[in-house]
């Protein structure tokens, strides 16, 4: 009874949310078809008891009473059906979910390993490292899985004077451009990207003074203006662990009253400075236009451009990005200024001070934003299985239960707000963070004014496949792994959350081994054989292609970049930045959770210039071997 209909992202996204009838595929199935389903009622002891089960597959699911507040839906049993033989006159033993209870508060995750030091693991996850103090991280992050995470600070030379660091230049405003990528930006005197005309020098530097790394921005056109130079402080960066990085800064007394923080630029570890494509380079500009003024004359690039700060909430990283990125998120606002700014919970070994007291805080996902406010928990702690957990448990939940815990923030939404405060967040009118085990209809109701990735800006023109970063969710519901009649399988099936694999993305099993048990666990298959049906030949044979090449393509590109290099028709560089664009096809750097195979003739593909196409395998994986250049007839 589990509704197949495939789902797009114009289903989810419009009027009238055709996706809502079967997103959920369990708890919708129930919703429709309650009166038809076998179903037994506990009892005060849990037990209960199904008769008559007709053959068939089932799968067992607890629903829970109205008022119960103690538990989730789902049981650990809801993953996989069991063929009808599997339960006549067998006992099933279901674990449910516990859930914190409304007075519960935030302890911290150090309170947490106390009890749980063998998940210490998790402090060397994405999910853990993603804001760091530049070259002082917290005593909870571990950078052993990724040595080259402050590989960009190099270019920070200590000096006395900004003017002894490394320079940048940066210039030819385009309104016009997409998304953040308003300027070009070059290193100074690098020819190879030709700035028609510079607005600003920019100074990477580490004070001698204070230790502090240092953004200063000195205006070149306008030699009066008297904020030039500015410099900007770098709080924190923005990863490092997986793509990207960008530099977080708050803003000089110079500037103006700003309590936020805001983001500058941005530095790419698989950018290239071959690449005649701004985008495409190491350095890139990510926001500079809202540093910048155009003056009282109303055109940019001319000699009353001025340094400016940013408007009040504008890209701060308080108002739009903490939800997701402070363990016990609450937000409010400053009477005098009204700058959102928001408060977490205090942790010794915390990585930042984001708040209004003296303490350090757990910036950064803790062990709380997965498993909800833990002070119950630990005052039940070590009294026995008798006695409530107070905590979700995400391997318990339904499968749409456990996916939405992440799908909070690795999907791209509005919350309400608008599009600064609300910024791709999880939360509602009263600015509350979602918290984990509810299901995903409330979030998109009542966490959420937009219901998911937005079809044909962050969704390529097929309707099915990312473009853009932070929408695993969106993808994974449009999976067969999602919906089935089998097993459903769930985040943590493919990555454990508490990390300690040694594979990258802390996944079960190594990607890059076809035989491995991160697809073989369910896909018992003979990798040559499959291969050998499916393309007629075995390829580099089972030891040298791998489950990913095929049916997980980079489709979304991080941040506006183009990712990798990708497949090239001719070898660079190229002369010009057109020619680069009409011959280099590109390798998006973050895969599809789609988990199908998308063609050389899908939309979005066939037809397109190879700069604009969606990259799919053909131009990635299979284009280190074969010629791509006449990808767009085939």
């Amino acid at each position: 009874m589990i509704d197949m209909t495939p789902i797009t992202a114009s289903a989810v996204f419009d009027e009238p949310y055709a996706a809502d009838a079967y997103d959920e595929p369990l708890e919708d199935a129930i919703a429709r078809h309650r009166d038809q389903l076998l179903s037994g009622k506990t009892d005060q002891q849990g037990h209960f008891r199904i008769f008559d089960i007709p053959d068939g597959r089932f799968f067992v699911y607890v629903a829970i009473a109205d008022g119960d507040v103690e538990h989730l839906p789902g049981g650990d049993k809801s993953r996989a059906s069991y063929d009808a033989q599997e339960l006549r006159g067998h006992e099933k033993r279901i674990q449910l979910s516990s859930r914190p209870p409304p007075h519960a508060e935030y302890i911290g995750s150090t309170e947490c390993l106390e009890c749980h030091e063998e998940q210490a693991a998790w402090k060397q996850t994405g999910h853990k490292l993603a804001w760091s103090r530049p070259g002082n991280p917290g005593p909870h992050q571990d950078f052993s899985q990724f040595p080259d995470f402050f590989e960009a600070l190099e270019s920070w030379i200590e000096a006395e004077s900004y003017d002894g660091g490394t320079r940048l230049e940066i210039g030819d405003y385009n309104p016009e451009a997409r998304g953040n990528v308003k300027f070009k930006i070059r290193l100074a005197d690098d020819d190879r990207v030709e700035i028609e005309k510079i607005y600003a020098d920019i100074y990477f530097w580490k004070s001698a003074q204070d230790g502090e790394y240092y953004i200063t921005v000195e205006n070149r056109l306008n030699e009066s203006d008297p904020a030039s130079p500015a410099h900007l402080k770098i709080e924190m960066v923005y990863g490092g662990a997986v793509l990207r990085q960008r530099y977080m800064v708050s803003v000089p007394e110079s500037l103006g009253d700003r309590q936020g923080i805001y983001t500058l630029l941005q530095f790419h570890p698989n950018g290239d400075d071959r690449r005649l494509t701004h985008n495409r380079r190491v350095w890139r500009d990510y926001k500079f236009n809202y540093w910048w003024s155009k003056g009282e004359d109303g055109e940019y690039g001319t000699s009353d451009d001025r340094i400016t700060a940013p408007a009040v909430n504008e890209n701060t990283i308080q108002a739009m990005c903490a939800a997701c990125h402070v363990t016990g998120y609450e937000r409010y606002l400053d009477e005098e200024t009204g700058q959102a700014l928001v408060r977490g919970v205090n942790d010794p070994n915390g990585a930042f001070n984001i708040d209004d007291d003296p303490e350090m805080d757990e910036v950064n996902v803790g062990c709380e934003t997965c498993h909800g406010p833990g002070s119950e928990h630990a005052a039940f702690a070590g009294l026995g299985e008798n006695f409530p957990s107070h905590m979700v448990n995400p391997a318990y939940l339904s499968v749409e239960r456990e996916t939405a815990v992440c799908g909070r923030c690795h999907d791209r939404r509005q919350g309400p707000g608008g599009p600064t405060l609300g910024y791709t967040q999880p939360i509602n009118e009263d600015g509350e963070m979602m918290p984990p085990g509810l299901s995903r209809h409330t979030m998109i109701t009542e966490y959420s004014v937009t219901r998911g990735p937005i079809p044909g800006r962050h969704i390529w023109v097929d309707d099915i496949h990312s473009r853009n970063p932070h929408q695993q969710y969106a993808d994974y519901m449009k999976s067969g792994m999602y919906r089935n009649d089998r097993r459903m399988v769930g985040c943590s099936d493919c990555h454990d959350m508490h990390g300690g694999t040694g594979f990258r993305r802390s996944l079960v099993g190594d990607p890059d081994d076809a035989s491995s048990p991160l697809c073989q666990n369910c896909h018992a298959v003979d990798i040559n054989a499959h291969m050998q049906h499916q393309l007629g030949s075995e390829m580099k044979g089972a030891a040298g292609t791998r489950c990913v090449d095929c049916h997980m393509p980079g489709t979304a590109i991080h941040g506006g970049d183009s990712g990798r290099f990708g497949r090239m028709v001719g070898a660079p560089p190229y002369y010009d930045a057109l020619t680069e664009e009409i011959n280099a096809y590109l390798q998006g750097d973050i895969n599809s959770h789609v988990f199908d195979v998308p063609r050389t003739t899908t939309v979005g593909v066939q037809g397109e210039l190879p700069g604009n196409a969606m990259p799919i395998p053909y131009t990635s994986a299979c284009g280190t071997c074969h010629d791509v250049s006449e990808i767009q007839h085939k």
